[in-house]
């Protein structure tokens, strides 16, 4: 009878052990599941999080800009630079329209160099350029039904400005370049058919003829511009996570920010930090008092 007692208690043992094998089989994924998936929702809430506050320095930076109070030294040529609060690091990025091509007012010649900061040759980007012309140039008087439309368009032309950089995606040889990339050489708001070179980005500085520039200022820092494209990243160093906004602003004097958000930028891969930009005190980016609360955040 003993024997039997251990032979039953033995095989209670093995069933038990095996019971339990079983079970951390099917518990096992579940709970690495389970853990993923919550680790994947932590670092999505930290990268809205820091989103939101890119966005609040995007405006801070927005209002600087047009009250004056932005320090002379912040580049405005989409030259990014740095700052660091604790752990975190916050980079800026602001870009004068006064620096882009307007595709409203542009002449064939200023279309075309900037087109040809893009790869292409002269003669293919003073054909897109043509192109664009035609497109956005209301019809001559009795040919509305014969206006020429180069193949390189739109199946039809607009006959009317341009509302969005995001048009030039309708052009066969523009549409496999990323939007960014465009936005980063035109506008459609400046109204203006001068480059203020001094304010343009680098990549269009070396493609641009200076005798195209007759209507620049004479003191281009003198008076700021009325339209800025303004972009921060935000990272948490500690942690590869970032958020980003970016904005077009004007200058309005209706608005009691002295300020509307026209558009929205397109969001960019967020890649590891270069080592290139600047860094400088949060507080020439962003003011003293904004600085010392992303230094009490942080």
């Amino acid at each position: 009878m003993a024997f039997d007692r251990y032979n039953d208690a033995g095989f209670a043992l093995v069933a038990v052990l095996v019971f339990m094998l079983i079970v951390s089989a099917i518990v096992a994924p579940f709970a690495l599941t389970a853990r993923g998936r919550l680790m994947i929702a932590a670092n999505e809430t930290e990268q809205q999080r820091l989103a939101m506050v890119a966005d609040g320095l995007v405006n801070v930076v927005a209002s600087e800009l047009f009250d004056g109070s932005a320090t002379s030294k912040l580049p405005q040529n989409a030259q990014p630079v740095r700052c660091h609060a604790g752990h975190f690091s916050f980079e800026l990025s602001v870009q004068d329209h006064r620096g882009l091509i307007d595709l409203n007012a542009a002449t064939d010649e200023l279309l075309a160099q900037g087109l040809a900061s893009f790869g292409f040759d002269p003669r293919m980007a003073g054909e897109i350029a043509k192109a664009i012309a035609a497109f956005r140039s209301p019809p001559t008087a009795f040919a509305a039904g014969t206006q020429p439309r180069s193949s390189l368009g739109p199946s039809q032309n607009k006959f009317a400005a341009f509302e969005s950089v995001s048009e030039l995606r309708e052009f066969s040889e523009l549409a496999s370049i990323p939007l960014r990339d465009l936005y980063a050489i035109f506008t459609v708001d400046l109204k203006q058919g001068a480059i203020l070179l001094a304010k343009a980005p680098n990549r269009l500085r070396n493609f641009v003829n200076t005798a195209s520039q007759a209507e620049q200022p004479t003191d281009p820092d003198k008076n700021g511009g009325s339209l800025y494209t303004v972009e921060v990243t935000a990272r948490r160093d500690d942690s590869g996570i970032a958020g980003q906004a970016g904005l077009v602003v004007e200058r309005s004097a209706l608005a009691a920010t002295g300020f509307v958000r026209l558009l929205r930028m397109p969001a960019a891969g967020i890649d590891s930090p270069a080592a290139s930009v600047p860094a400088i005190g949060c507080d020439g980016l962003f003011g003293t008092t904004v600085a010392q609360i992303l230094a009490r955040w942080s």
